[in-house]
C-alpha cells in the first residue's frame, strides 16, 4: 500500500531551544532589473515580485523615531542582519520630508535607502503622514499651526481632538502632494536598484478618541445616503462579507439604500468613518501610484480584548469589522494588513487571509512566543511577509537578545526555504506546525495540516521550566512541513520530534528509507549529513534545522 501524508502522521512534540545548523545568509546583491516590484494574484493566488522573481519578506520594523537619525538606524540595520532577516520597515516622516510647505528635504529617505543598500536589505517604507496611531502626530508644524483650513475631526461633545478630519480636503490635498513627492524622488533615485519594494501608507488609520466626525459638514453625510458605490459592492459580494458588516446590514434587511444609519444600525458610525478615512488614504495612495506604482498597502489596530466600541481603537481603520467597506473605497491599496500582537495570531490571520487579500503582517510581538508564527504566515496562510515591531532590541552588547536569538533561529531555518516555499505555496502541500501557549504543555498544529493530512496527532510534553519566564519570553516550538513527493518530505524548524504511523492497517511506523540534515541551494536540496542507527528521528527536538525525510514505498 502506497504510504503518503494522508495515510500516516503522527506527531510527537516537547518543547525545546537551541542553537543549530549553521547556515550561509544569501544577501542580496546590487539590481540592475528593469522589472518595477509588484503585486500579482490570479483568482486568490498574490505573488509579490521583486525583479521578476517571487520575494517571501522576513523582516522587522525599525521603532517609530529610529529613521530620524541614520545613527540611530546602526542598531536596525545590525539586529536584522544577525537575525537572517532579508527586508527593514522603517517609517519616514512627513513633518521633517515637508518642513515648509512646498519645500521637501529628502535626506531622511537617503539615508534609510543607503543603509539598507549598504547591509543588504530590501526596504518596506512607512509613511507617517496624516495618520500616525489613530491621530495627527506626524503632520508637518505649519499643517497644525492652521486648524482653521486644516480642521480636526469633532467629537461627540463639540470638542475637536488630534485627528485631521477625513473631510479635510486642504489636508488630504496636502498629503497627497507630499506623498507623490516621495514616491518620485524614490523612483529617481532607486528605479533601477529596486531597494524599496513595498510602502505603507499610513500607519493605523482612523479616528482615535471618537467613534465619527461629528462636525456639521461630516454629520449632513452621515445623515445622507450611502454612497452608491459602497452598496453596489457590498451587493455583489454579499455571501462573503466580514461577520460584523454582515450583521449589521441584516438587520436592515439588507437595505440598497439610505442613510447610514438606516443602512448599518449600530456599526454606521464605523462603517461611516470607515468609508471617509478610506477615501481619503485612497487618494494620497493613488497620487504616490502616478509617481512610481509600488505595492502599497494600509496596516491597522486590531479591535484588541475588552475593547467594546469604536474610538477606543481607531474608529474606521481597516479592522475586521470593515475591512469590506475599504475594500470598496480604496482600490489603490493592494492590501490590507493586520498588526497582530494579541494571543489570538492564529485566528486572526485567517481573517485577513482571504482571496481578495494576502496575508502580510508587517507588525507583531518582537517576542519569543511570538516568533514561530513565521511558520504558519508563510506556510498555512501563503503569506508574503512577517514582521516584528522594535527590531532595534534584537541586539544587545553585541549578543542577540532573547527576542532576538528566537526570531534568529527561526529566520536561520526559513531563508534556504524560501524559494522553496515560494514554488509549493497554493498547492495544498505546504503545512505549519506551531506550539501552544499554555504553561508550554500544549501544541497546535494548524488546521490545514489536520484536515488535509487527515490525522490524529498524540502530544508528549515538556515538564513546566522550573524558572518560570513571562508568556512573552517562552520560547515555543514550530516548524513547516513540505510534501515534495509521495513519500518525500522536508521538515524543519526547532522544539518538536515528529514521527510517521499509519492510520489504517495494523499499529506500526514505515520503513525510513532515510533521513538526511541539509539545507537548500535555490530550490535544490545539499544533503550535508545521514542520519542513521540511534539517530534516524526526525528530531528537532533541541536544535533548529532542516531535514529530508523519504519513507519505504
Amino acid at each position: 500500500m502506497k504510504r503518503g501524508f494522508r495515510k500516516y502522521f503522527r506527531v510527537l512534540l516537547a518543547a525545546g531551544i537551541g542553537l543549530g545548523i549553521s547556515y550561509v545568509p544569501t544577501r542580496l546583491a546590487a539590481q540592475t532589473s528593469p522589472s518595477t516590484p509588484q503585486l500579482v494574484h490570479t483568482g486568490g493566488h498574490y505573488q509579490l515580485l521583486v525583479d521578476g522573481k517571487p520575494y517571501l519578506v522576513l523582516g522587522g520594523q525599525a521603532h517609530n523615531s529610529s529613521a530620524s537619525n541614520p545613527k540611530d538606524l546602526i542598531p536596525v540595520w545590525n539586529s536584522l542582519v544577525a537575525m537572517h532577516a532579508n527586508t527593514a520597515e522603517v517609517p519616514i516622516y512627513w513633518e521633517l520630508i515637508e518642513p515648509e510647505q512646498g519645500r521637501f528635504d529628502f535626506d531622511t529617505i537617503d539615508a534609510v535607502i543607503q543603509g539598507a543598500r549598504q547591509h543588504g536589505l530590501h526596504l518596506v517604507v512607512l509613511w507617517f503622514g496624516t495618520w500616525k496611531n489613530g491621530n495627527m502626530g506626524y503632520t508637518p508644524a505649519w499643517l497644525k499651526e492652521d486648524p482653521a483650513k486644516y480642521f480636526r475631526v469633532i467629537n461627540e461633545v463639540g470638542q475637536p481632538i488630534d485627528v485631521i478630519s477625513p473631510f479635510c480636503k486642504a489636508a488630504e490635498q496636502a498629503d497627497e502632494t507630499a506623498f507623490a513627492a516621495v514616491m518620485a524622488h524614490i523612483k529617481s533615485v532607486d528605479s533601477t536598484e529596486h531597494t524599496v519594494i513595498m510602502l505603507q501608507v499610513e500607519n493605523e488609520t482612523g479616528l482615535y478618541g471618537t467613534d465619527r466626525d461629528y462636525s456639521p459638514k461630516a454629520t449632513r453625510r452621515y445623515e445622507s445616503s450611502v454612497p452608491a458605490r459602497l452598496m453596489n459592492y457590498l451587493e455583489a459580494h454579499r455571501d462573503h462579507l466580514m461577520p460584523a458588516l454582515d450583521e449589521a446590514w441584516s438587520e436592515s434587511h439588507f437595505r440598497t439604500s439610505g442613510t447610514w444609519p438606516e443602512v448599518f444600525g449600530s456599526l454606521a458610525p464605523e462603517a461611516f468613518s470607515a468609508w471617509s478615512v478610506a477615501r481619503y488614504v485612497d487618494g494620497v495612495a493613488a497620487a504616490g501610484k502616478g509617481a512610481y506604482p509600488l505595492p502599497m498597502y494600509c496596516n491597522n489596530w486590531l479591535v484588541g480584548p475588552g475593547v467594546v466600541r469604536a474610538g477606543q481603537y481607531p474608529s474606521g481603520g481597516p479592522t475586521i469589522h470593515v475591512l469590506d467597506v475599504w475594500k470598496a473605497a480604496a482600490p489603490h491599496i493592494d492590501l490590507l494588513a493586520p498588526d497582530i500582537y494579541m494571543p489570538e495570531w492564529l485566528e486572526t490571520a485567517a481573517a485577513f487571509h482571504r482571496p481578495d487579500n494576502p496575508l502580510f503582517v508587517p507588525e507583531t510581538a518582537f517576542a519569543p512566543s511570538f516568533a514561530a508564527y513565521a511558520y504558519a504566515d508563510l506556510a498555512e496562510f501563503n503569506g508574503i511577509g512577517f514582521s516584528p515591531f522594535g527590531i532595534d532590541d534584537g541586539v544587545e552588547a553585541g549578543k542577540l537578545t532573547p527576542q532576538g536569538n528566537s526570531l534568529a533561529q527561526v529566520y536561520k531555518v526559513l531563508e534556504p526555504l524560501l524559494p522553496t516555499i515560494e514554488k509549493y505555496q497554493y498547492t495544498g502541500k505546504l503545512f505549519s506546525i506551531v506550539q501552544g501557549i499554555d504553561n508550554q504543555s500544549s501544541l497546535f498544529l494548524t488546521p490545514a495540516l489536520a484536515a488535509v493530512a487527515n490525522f490524529t496527532p498524540r502530544y508528549f510534553f515538556r515538564p513546566p521550566p522550573a524558572t518560570q519566564q513571562p508568556g512573552y519570553l517562552r520560547p515555543r516550538g514550530g516548524g513547516i512541513v513540505i510534501e515534495l513527493g509521495p513519500d518525500d518530505y522536508i521538515v524543519a524548524g526547532s522544539g518538536f520530534r515528529l514521527n510517521f504511523w499509519e492510520l489504517e492497517g495494523p499499529l506500526r511506523s514505515p520503513q525510513y528509507l532515510s533521513i538526511d540534515a541539509g539545507t537548500f541551494h535555490g530550490t535544490q536540496w545539499i544533503e550535508r549529513r545521514r542520519l542513521n542507527g540511534d539517530e534516524q528521528h526526525v528530531d528537532l527536538f533541541r536544535f533548529p534545522g532542516i531535514l529530508r525525510v523519504r519513507l519505504a514505498k
